[in-house]
């Protein structure tokens, strides 16, 4: 039996975090089973999810991480998983969509938009967010994946998001997406 991990670890941009931290979990048996790795403002930030042998326990694992976290200037964060916390959910009853965001820069556009996504209870899972343009008039522009229960009327919700979309003056679109092919 495995046990799981999440570890988030996040720093100054520089080589050698990703190949730093993941030497360690090789060493130790592991297999990552999940990833996200960006770099905002210069700071980059890892999250990995890692099966490890049952003998690896978290105090183990953070005394085998603590060089790379010293010597690299990271700051990390180590939880294991519980196995309630394991089940993958393998979509069946939900249908992703991606919902794209464009306009004029302006405070509270994230949370305007997702607070519609959490009243309908659509869970979020993953969000990308970037400004472009001229930096007198800056054109904020967002991603979000979204997991829909296949219950839910997304007609109903892509009217409440548009009509969000007009009252802060930016454009919003909604569409069905498929799983990737890897």
């Amino acid at each position: 039996m495995k046990r799981e991990f999440v570890i988030t670890a996040v720093g100054k941009d520089k080589p050698g975090i990703v190949a730093g931290v993941t030497e360690v979990l090789f060493k130790l048996g592991g297999n990552i089973e999940d990833s996200s790795m960006t770099i905002l403002a210069g700071e980059f930030a890892m999250i990995i999810i890692v099966s490890l042998p049952q003998k690896v326990d978290l105090g183990y694992l953070e005394e085998k991480l603590d060089p790379v976290r010293r010597s690299l200037s990271l700051v990390l964060s180590i939880k294991e998983l519980g196995p309630d916390e394991l089940r993958r959910a393998k979509g069946e009853h939900e249908t992703k969509y991606m919902i794209s965001v464009l306009g004029v820069d302006r405070p509270g556009i994230v949370y305007r938009v997702t607070e519609i996504l959490a009243e309908h209870g659509i869970n979020i899972t993953d969000v990308q967010t970037q400004m472009a343009g001229e930096k007198d008039q800056p054109i904020y522009t967002m991603v979000i994946e979204v997991k829909v229960p296949k219950a839910l009327d997304m007609k109903t919700v892509s009217g409440e998001l548009e009509e969000r979309g007009r009252e802060l003056k930016i454009d919003v679109s909604v569409r069905p997406i498929d799983e990737p092919i890897l």
